[in-house]
């Protein structure tokens, strides 16, 4: 097993991944999103970033994806890990850390000042990997848009 970027020829594997990971948040994101988000993390120029575990076999069974954004509390940026999936038939193998390391080394390549990511207070097995890692204090609130509550 071995920690890769994507290429376009991973799109099959790497989107039956990503549609488990919106499955598993009980979710959906419109049919063309799935193109949109693996075209942006392949384009050398995209704002998304990714990485996943390829086995020897070439077969993919772990991705994250992560981007870097500004902050009004530091002049350098901030790397956010926003999707990290395992395939469930292997979980608890350290494929979640690995992809956690691979990501944290990213953003400390790029100068940034802090790396964080977030899930679901019920999703306590990944919160056990995450809680070697980090602490979270705070509680996030969220409303889609466009909204009428202004």
């Amino acid at each position: 097993m071995s920690v890769s970027t994507l290429s376009k020829a991973d799109w099959s594997q790497w989107q039956n991944l990503f549609r488990q990971y919106i499955a598993f948040y009980k979710t959906s994101i419109p049919e063309a999103q799935y193109e949109n988000t693996f075209n942006r993390i392949i384009d050398p120029q995209g704002d998304l970033h990714a990485f996943a575990i390829r086995e020897e076999d070439g077969t993919l069974n772990a991705i994250a994806h992560y981007l870097f954004h500004t902050t009004s509390w530091s002049d350098k940026p901030v790397c956010y890990l926003n999707d990290l999936f395992v395939n469930p038939d292997i979980r608890g193998k350290g494929y979640g850390r690995k992809l956690i390391v691979a990501c944290g080394k990213a953003a400390q390549e790029k100068g940034c000042s802090k790396y964080y990511w977030l899930t679901q207070h019920e999703n306590k097995v990944a919160r056990k990997l995450y809680d070697t890692f980090g602490e979270s204090g705070f509680a996030e609130y969220r409303i889609k848009l466009p909204s009428d509550k202004w």
